[in-house]
């Protein structure tokens, strides 16, 4: 019986088997295999390690982002009387805060500014029309989105009977009640502060908001400021003078 057989020895007459050398193409083929295999498995293993270690990557960014949208500081009316404007280009909040007793025997005012950092603001808080006598610096501190504290080392002339901002027991706390696109906040310091469609307007329309009430800035030009008045009704827009207003610092 004949045996037909193929391996790497030389080509040579064995009784009634023949052993025939393979052709040179054929071993250059099969170590390319061999070398091509090898690149696959290296680069699956690199491809595995980068795609593990970018999901790892992503998985640390998620809730770190998550955390970053939830103590996000939002322009707009908070209950309790506050007002809160935040600047994204600068950082800087500004707020005001103004209530009074059912009875309106006591009242606390105030007007607040800091830069956020993080989650908190460093923050000066006075009343607008006497910036350096009533002068206290405190802390404002973010919650979850919508959220916030007000924490000073004493209070306002007033502001005890009223809500509580140097108690640590009792903290200052405001939730979100309507978010609005403020960039700042302002007080007005004239007895009439009329409204204005546009800069440009040469007659002043018949609405006008008092001395003391606080605005919601939404954009500004030279000498004017787009504002909303929340008060207690239907919220008012339009320009009025920027000279209507106390200064910020």
């Amino acid at each position: 019986m004949r045996t037909l057989r193929v391996d790497e020895s030389p080509v040579q007459l064995q009784g009634q088997d023949v052993i025939i050398r393979p052709e040179p193409w054929l071993n250059v083929a099969r170590a390319a295999t061999r070398r091509l295999a090898a690149l696959a498995r290296i680069r699956y293993s690199f491809l595995m390690r980068f795609e593990i270690a970018a999901l790892g990557l992503l998985l640390l960014l998620i809730p770190f982002s998550a955390r970053a949208a939830d103590v996000e500081i939002v322009s707009g009316s908070y209950d309790g009387g506050m007002l809160i404007g935040f600047d994204r280009a600068t950082g800087v909040v500004t707020g005001y805060f103004s209530e009074q007793t059912g009875e309106g025997q006591f009242s606390c005012i105030f007007y607040l500014t800091g830069k956020l950092r993080g989650s908190e603001a460093p923050i000066s808080t006075y009343f607008p029309e006497a910036p350096t006598e009533d002068l206290i610096k405190g802390q404002l501190v973010l919650g979850t989105r919508g959220e916030f504290q007000v924490r000073l080392p004493s209070e306002h002339g007033g502001c005890w009977n009223v809500e509580h901002f140097a108690d640590a027991s009792q903290p200052a706390d405001f939730t979100l009640d309507a978010a609005y696109p403020w960039i700042a906040v302002a007080v007005v310091k004239r007895d009439r502060a009329y409204f204005f469609d546009t800069p440009a307007s040469a007659v002043h329309r018949k609405g006008y908001v008092v001395k003391g009430d606080g605005v919601g800035v939404r954009a500004t030009q030279p000498g004017w400021l787009q504002v909303d008045f929340v008060g207690n009704g239907k919220p008012v827009s339009g320009w009025i003078r920027q000279s209507d207003v106390y200064p910020t610092r």
